[in-house]
């Protein structure tokens, strides 16, 4: 097993960037880690999920709007998006149906502070594999992103 530097640039603030390891896990009966695809419109939120994930996940980018997630979706295919519900330029649930006409295989977990049973049946109608609410992400996402992918294996 090997460590390599890499940056990661947490879009919305250019000041701020966020050295971390990622592990290449390559030979056989290594697993690789799982690449997971942030959208968050909140800052914060983004570094915050960066660093409860990272540990587990090799997070490929924290994006800010929904037009931004279609266009990182294409060009670096995650296994795992977590992504808002309400976001600008484009909703997470737009962004979702976008992405999934190109790739569907991509799992998609729906964070979000609305408990709404109408954002529920939305994320539900577009094939999320979660829906976790932000208040319970320490305790919820990394079980929901571990099931999201055995779901498909």
């Amino acid at each position: 097993m090997t460590s390599d530097s890499s940056w990661a640039h947490v879009p919305g603030n250019p000041v701020i960037t966020l050295l971390y390891m990622t592990e290449s896990r390559v030979g056989a009966g290594k697993m690789k880690r799982t690449r997971v695809l942030l959208a968050d419109d909140d800052l914060h939120m983004r570094i915050r999920l960066n660093t409860l994930l990272r540990p587990d996940f090799e997070v490929v980018d924290a994006v800010s709007d929904g037009h931004s997630l279609v266009e990182a979706a294409f060009k670096l295919h995650p296994d795992v998006i977590v992504t808002d519900i309400s976001m600008p330029k484009m909703n997470g649930i737009e962004a979702v149906r976008t992405i999934r006409c190109v790739l569907p295989d991509i799992k998609f977990i729906f964070l979000t502070m609305h408990d709404a049973n109408g954002y529920r049946r939305e994320a539900r109608s577009v094939g999320a594999a979660a829906y976790v609410l932000k208040s319970a992400i320490r305790e919820e996402l990394g079980e929901a992103i571990h099931h999201a992918i055995e779901g498909a294996a």
